[in-house]
């Protein structure tokens, strides 16, 4: 015994030792957040039809402490991302401008805020954003991608899809005692399989969607990590909507550069808030640990960081809010500060509850006989006691690659917190799993959750036929995408096209993403059979085109009850011509 004793001793310092250190001084490339600070791609401003918006702006010359006491002249412009439109541009003219505090990143302060008008004729549509400020001798421009959605006024009835754990990953990516499939990554390292999750979420159009972290593994060998980030970058601007992100511990890993600071430097705030009607939602980082512990290693039969789990500093009594201070201080005056919101949702990667209130993902992990030291940080407890306090409604975790939900009641005892964690977006280990690829559809009606869950009140909405919610799904089998459709167009004889989708879910669905390019001249001459025409917008460069915009209500199908047997799906065709 005193010899087993030793050698798992002797495991145990090798693998938190500080040695064999993957590179950290690796060259970082240029960041793509830098005198426009906000909005970004991973927080967007939403916005009304002539309605306003306000851009924050770093203006500081190199060195420099202090921001210009004035801005002569600004010039914003927004361009639609979706690339048939691209041509197509407004410029939003000045209200007003000032030096304060930035309103989204909680460390920041003494920015430029100018607030700018929108047009009332703007598109339902996600649009890139150049901001130009004209000073003495110079002028400083930047520019976000996918940074403004612009939408009629939701009443407190919207939908929004949720992702975690996306992984985008290299071939070959499995060590001694985690294996990776290469299920869904192409010959050439691109990520298929997040390229089919991007079609499926554009489909059904929600307003917005939110992720959860994890978009990379950067682990396996040194420099992963700014190989997927960049990889998950691009696929990201395939997105045509609305999406706010928040890191995993993937994410903030070290692997020749700081994955937290490429985060902040690309994406947006590490953690920030955003109001969707009168609906609130404050969005945290939990991979708040040291970067020393955030270094990825190699130990030949285990490649990664000391620590993986959640932690989020700055609580010297966690049950006691006036000892809070950084991320968490924030965290409770935001809350504080929304306490009227008809919602409160909390997002984050490592949820405080799950599974069943053992808070599974801020503890030590045992693998076997190892307990590999993982876990044991802070701030599980600040996160519960702000849900109970706060009236929150919902948290949404991920980090388990697992679908869960319990529920906590609000120390008021006038509700209840649910606490969500779900399925993972990649493919997994692979094989035989009790995970598949998935989402979760969230429905908000009357600025309360109506839905979230895939039939039966846990499980996430699946991205392939012949997943088994609750069950064993294999992995390896899965090839049909629940949600597809084909298309045909023509014009001879008048303008023509034949669309089928195909809805594999045992649910029925809503799809808004449907948009096909039509002759101008027949707008106000269109016959629709199986959908509707809910907005129609000119493409610019293209006289006498404009794009159709067409929402169908499709039937359940009746999925397959394994990867091996497919289902049957329910096929909607919608038809539109032109009128004689």
């Amino acid at each position: 015994m005193a010899v087993l004793a030793l050698i798992f001793g002797v495991i145990m310092a090798f693998i938190t030792s500080p040695f064999f250190k993957y590179p950290q001084n690796g060259a970082y490339p240029a960041s793509r957040i830098e005198s426009l600070i906000w909005p970004t791609i991973g927080c967007p401003a939403l916005a009304l039809p002539g309605g306003t918006i306000e851009v924050e702006m770093d203006l500081r010359a190199d060195g420099s402490e202090t921001q210009p006491a004035e801005v002569p002249a600004w010039r914003a412009v927004i361009t639609p991302a979706r690339e048939e439109l691209k041509s197509l541009s407004y410029e939003l003219p000045l209200l007003d401008s000032l030096v304060a505090t930035s309103n989204h990143w909680p460390d920041r302060e003494d920015v430029w805020r100018a607030r700018f008008q929108l047009p009332e004729q703007v598109g339902k549509e996600l649009y890139d954003l150049r901001v130009d400020a004209e000073l003495p001798g110079r002028r400083i421009s930047g520019s976000q991608p996918h940074a403004l959605s612009v939408a009629p006024d939701n009443d407190n009835n919207f939908d929004f899809i949720v992702l975690s754990d996306i992984h985008v990953h290299e071939r070959d990516n499995s060590s001694l005692l985690v294996y990776q499939t290469d299920k869904g990554i192409s010959d050439e390292g691109e990520p298929l399989f997040l390229e089919e999750a991007i079609k499926q979420v554009n489909l059904i159009r929600p307003d917005f969607v939110l992720m959860l972290g994890d978009y990379t593994r950067g682990q396996r060998r040194p420099g992963e990590l700014l190989i997927e980030y960049e990889k998950f970058y691009r696929a990201l601007l395939d997105l045509n909507v609305p999406a706010f992100l928040v890191p995993g511990n993937h994410d903030g890993y070290i692997n020749e550069i700081d994955g937290l600071r490429f985060f902040e430097e690309n994406i947006g705030p590490a953690y920030f808030s955003f109001d969707v009607g009168g609906c609130h939602f404050t969005c945290l980082n939990t991979y708040d640990w040291p970067a020393e512990d955030r270094v990825v290693m190699n130990k030949l039969f285990y490649m990664g960081p000391r620590k993986w789990q959640g932690q989020v500093r700055g609580a010297s009594d966690e049950k006691n809010p006036s000892t809070y201070s950084g991320e968490l201080a924030w965290a409770e005056s935001d809350l504080a500060a929304h306490d009227r919101a008809s919602l409160k949702v909390m997002a984050m990667h490592h949820d405080p509850y799950s599974v069943n209130g053992g808070g599974y993902a801020y503890r030590n992990v045992v693998r076997g006989v190892f307990d590999t030291r993982g876990g044991g940080g802070k701030g599980r407890e600040a996160l519960l006691t702000m849900g109970s306090r706060h009236d929150i409604g919902v948290v949404f975790g991920g980090h388990l690659h697992s679908d869960e939900l319990g529920r906590v009641a609000w120390a008021d005892g006038g509700g209840e917190t649910i606490y969500t964690c779900q399925n993972p977006v990649y493919f997994g280990a692979g094989g035989e799993s009790d995970e598949y690829p998935a989402y979760r559809l969230v429905e908000i009606r009357n600025g309360r959750v109506d839905s979230m869950s895939y039939l039966d009140g846990v499980s996430s909405f699946p991205f392939y036929d012949g997943s088994v919610p609750m069950g064993i799904t294999d992995i390896d089998l899965l090839q049909l995408p629940a949600l597809q459709f084909q298309s045909e167009t023509g014009e001879d004889g008048g303008f023509h096209a034949n669309i089928d989708i195909s809805n594999y879910l045992a649910s029925p669905m809503l799809l808004e993403g449907l948009v096909i390019e039509a002759p101008q001249a027949a707008v106000s001459g269109f016959e629709v059979e199986g959908g509707e025409i809910y907005q129609v917008l000119p493409i610019a460069g293209k006289p006498g085109r404009v794009l159709l915009y067409i929402r169908v209500s499709l039937a359940a199908g009746d999925p397959g009850p394994s990867a091996e047997i497919p289902g049957e799906p329910a096929v909607t065709r919608i038809v539109v011509r032109t009128l004689n």
